[in-house]
């Protein structure tokens, strides 16, 4: 995500790096290159040159901007709905922290000899490498490191890397840590189901992330719109060349980047857990989310991680 200040106009309006020129400049040169030779061929050669009038281009701009508009607008409503799914994250681990903190070995226990401490403390462990699992698995990368370094029980690390959904194991190991706690005398049953809920929350986020990564927009419908546009954009100087001559190539490159970058914004926030520059921050929220947790459970400062600072202006 990139993360800078609006301060000023100019500097964004020649900004490169997080814009879509990024993205589409080798297509944009080739379409300003392609009007750059119909051009010259029409002005040299006029009895050459094929003309064709604005009409069809004005009904099919405004079609294809239109149409644009609504592919991007999906785009936008799945990058908007991962975000909202990652702020429920946010505040489900801090509540199921409390919850765990306070709820595991109070004062209706009934056991004298219990250890609540360890099942906090393996507790919230879990939920810190749920976390950085479940976004090492929407960004299709190896959690083993991090997954073996947050949980102090090698057995049970290894146990949940060996599992295809690395998340839905850990899960499986907190929930049934909350049974352990229960069954120990070191839970009130009536605060059991208050844990199983937000555990149960989580794992409802993570379906809703799959969700997203695994059922990308049409490839149908992508296809349609890169192609429309590149035509367009291709055919566009025969229809201008004979009322602006020699200034057809400025014109296109106009349209064209407006075209193509809307396509290529489109391209970029259709998935929104990848690592493009303008795709959502996971890293930077997961470890807030493990700071918050581990600052509410008391553990040492040497085990609480800095946080992740904008490099460049980009946060991953």
């Amino acid at each position: 995500m990139i993360v800078t200040e609006k301060d000023s106009w100019l500097r964004m309006i020649f900004a490169i790096h997080g814009t879509t020129m990024d993205r589409i400049w080798p297509r944009f040169a080739v379409v300003v290159g392609f009007s750059i030779f119909t051009t010259a061929i029409a002005l040299v050669f006029p009895a050459h040159a094929y003309t064709l009038t604005m009409a069809p281009f004005t009904i099919v701009g405004l079609a294809l901007a239109i149409f644009l508009g609504f592919r991007n607008n999906a785009a936008y409503d799945r990058y908007w709905e991962g975000r909202k799914l990652w702020g429920r994250m946010v505040n489900v681990c801090r509540t199921f922290t409390m919850q765990i903190n306070t709820l595991i070995g109070d004062e209706n226990s009934t056991s004298v000899s219990a250890a609540p401490a360890q099942d906090q403390r393996r507790m919230v462990l879990l939920i810190i490498a749920y976390i950085n699992a479940l976004r090492h698995r929407l960004r299709d990368t190896d959690a083993s490191v991090e997954i073996r370094q947050r949980l102090e029980d090698t057995e049970e690390a290894e146990s949940c890397l060996a599992q295809d959904n690395v998340p839905a194991a850990i899960a499986d190991r907190i929930s049934r840590c909350i049974n352990n706690a229960w069954r120990g005398e070191r839970l009130n049953v009536f605060h059991l189901p208050l844990l199983h809920q937000n555990l149960t929350e989580m794992l409802a986020i993570q379906g809703g992330c799959e969700r997203i990564k695994s059922t990308p927009i049409p490839f149908t419908y992508s296809v349609l719109t890169h192609r429309t546009v590149l035509l367009y954009c291709l055919a566009l100087p025969c229809g201008l060349h004979d009322t602006v001559g020699i200034l057809t190539p400025v014109v296109v490159a106009l349209v064209a980047y407006a075209f193509l970058g809307l396509d290529a914004v489109g391209d970029e926030i259709e998935q929104p857990f990848s690592i493009d520059d303008n795709d959502l921050p996971l890293l930077q929220l997961t470890t807030m989310i493990e700071i918050n947790v581990r600052q509410l459970s008391g553990h040492p400062a040497h085990e609480i991680p800095p946080p992740i600072e904008p490099v460049d202006h980009l946060l991953i």
